[in-house]
């Protein structure tokens, strides 16, 4: 759980640009690290609450301690989440509310625990999700502190750019692909784990740079590529991240060439999904109807 003992001071704003809390040669494995996970009500980030935090700090690149914590969301927790992560009603009934805690977990990410350096924080899927949440549950306290997303490491944009023919970018099938072990799945603690391991795997294979800020700036980057890249495609295309090669980005065949996709198989979805965007649909179109004028021997080869 979160440590009761941290000196109370008032509340600092826990808001940086890109580039502005990290300097050039700031790393991974030289700065301190907070990665953060969290067990929910539900899936929408503005008015869900958290039942349980998990956290895991990191110095030298390695683990340093680890905290969890379970909160009481003031509210009911419907069965469909309780069902997904475990917590019901009768586990957080006699836990603190989350502004009992704010002043307990702010120093955390001002630097406050951390030698007075401030820490790069991580988190998997934080920037969709995780960060959104706690801003809402910081208004809801009453506090003026806010996590600034520019400041925020988020693996799953660079899996969601490298790893794009992988079926599910969960963070436990990523954590699958690369042999990581990865606890038991929604666990805010164990999620936390996962994703501290999963970041310098990704470091470690070039798929994210060592150098913090680096890492911010193409993160923002990889993030307007593929908002651009759903705007033409949505999910059923794209471009393969080496050689530009357009790829089937769903369904049974994900990750295969479009021209290597069968007459069949494309006519199949254009009758079985109404709604494809134009642009696929066109390219479907014209792959079916080109794969199906070449000569017999060409196509069984």
């Amino acid at each position: 759980m979160l440590p009761s003992a941290v000196a109370h001071s008032a509340p600092t704003l826990v808001s940086h640009d890109i580039g502005c809390a990290f300097g050039g040669s700031d790393t991974f494995h030289s700065c301190p690290g907070f990665i953060i996970d969290t067990e929910t009500t539900g899936v929408h980030a503005d008015r869900d609450r958290i039942v349980e935090l998990g956290a895991v700090g990191y110095a030298a690149g390695q683990p340093s301690y680890e905290r969890r914590m379970r909160l009481n969301p003031d509210c009911p927790i419907p069965q469909e989440a309780s069902a997904i992560h475990g917590i019901t009603d009768a586990d957080v009934r006699d836990k603190p509310r989350f502004a009992a805690i704010v002043e307990r977990f702010l120093p955390y990410l001002d630097g406050r625990m951390h030698q007075g350096v401030e820490p790069w924080i991580a988190g998997y899927n934080a920037v969709g999700f995780d960060i959104p949440l706690l801003n809402a549950e910081l208004t809801r306290a009453g506090s003026p502190a806010r996590i600034s997303l520019d400041r925020i490491v988020d693996p799953m944009v660079f899996v969601r750019w490298h790893l794009r023919h992988l079926r599910s970018r969960s963070l436990e099938n990523v954590c699958r692909h690369f042999a990581i072990p990865a606890g038991r799945a929604h666990s805010a603690l164990d999620d936390a784990r996962a994703t501290g391991a999963l970041l310098f795997r990704l470091i470690h294979d070039g798929l994210m740079p060592d150098r913090i800020q680096d890492a911010l700036v193409q993160q923002h980057d990889l993030s307007a590529r593929l908002v651009r890249e759903s705007e033409s495609y949505a999910y059923w295309l794209y471009h393969d991240r080496s050689d530009g090669t357009l790829r089937l980005g769903a369904g049974s065949l994900i990750g295969t060439p479009i021209e290597h996709a069968s007459p069949d198989y494309l006519r199949s979805l254009l009758s079985k999904i109404p709604d494809l965007p134009e642009r696929v649909r066109s390219v479907f179109l014209s792959q079916a109807s080109r794969s199906s004028a070449r000569p017999q021997a060409l196509r069984s080869e």
